[in-house]
């Protein structure tokens, strides 16, 4: 944890090279930005146990370089996108990990489902 709070900048779409955004174990509130569909390098999204709302957005869907996205312990529901799903190596993409609380989000393609901060392999 970084003791971070407040959103997550909407200018973190101006940053094309980042690989990896670990921002787990804070205090992060608001929507995950839709502009870190830009980020086409990235490969690891961890942000999760925050306090982010919302749903996942479809954009997420343009990170073809993603493995690994963990949403668990957030207030996030919905669907989880098929944009998103078709990232994972059983549909051709790059993502062998998807971790989501799949009591708030409906979630046919995860790896890991989690309640109350207890995941499983699914």
């Amino acid at each position: 944890a970084n003791n971070l709070n407040g959103t997550i900048p909407i200018e973190i779409g101006s940053l094309p090279n980042i690989v990896r955004i670990v921002v787990r174990d804070n205090s992060l509130a608001g929507s995950i930005p839709t502009e870190i569909g830009q980020l086409t390098q990235l490969k690891y999204l961890y942000v999760y146990r925050n306090s982010l709302t919302g749903s996942i957005p479809t954009d997420l869907g343009r990170l073809s370089s993603l493995e690994n996205l963990s949403v668990y312990t957030n207030r996030l529901t919905g669907v989880m996108p098929n944009e998103v799903c078709n990232l994972r190596t059983i549909n051709g993409g790059a993502m062998y990990s998807l971790a989501a609380d799949c009591e708030e989000i409906e979630c046919s393609c995860c790896t890991r489902c989690c309640v109350d901060d207890s995941c499983a392999d699914v």
